[in-house]
């Protein structure tokens, strides 16, 4: 039982790096969320962008449809590029600091795919 008055901060950094739940989470593995594999659904808690349990996020599949259907068409009609490239990127640490201005830049493809 957690105390009146305490407060409760989840790290979905920390969730999501938990070798308990998913192989190599370091390595970028975006298998790791398809079928059969499927390791987001190990745990109810493995997955914490949109909530768990009893307090999961009812726009949870709208959510993922409308970031589906943004993506599809912005990688579909621009070229991008990000600026300045790093090595490697780490995660934003809280509260968050935004190094040197890491930006990621879009221009419109000149041919589009059908």
């Amino acid at each position: 039982m957690i105390p009146p008055g305490w407060g409760i901060i989840l790290s979905q950094a920390l969730t999501h790096k938990l070798p308990t739940l998913y192989t190599n989470p370091e390595k970028f593995d975006p298998a790791r969320f398809a079928p059969p594999r499927e390791e987001d659904k190990k745990d109810p808690y493995g997955l914490v962008g949109f909530g768990g349990g009893a307090h999961m996020c009812i726009g949870m599949e709208f959510g993922k449809m409308e970031m589906k259907i943004f993506l599809s068409k912005l990688l579909k009609e621009y070229d991008w590029s990000v600026s300045p490239s790093y090595a490697d990127i780490s995660p934003i640490l809280f509260p968050p600091r935004f190094e040197n201005k890491f930006r990621a830049v879009f221009t419109r493809a000149l041919t589009v795919s059908p």
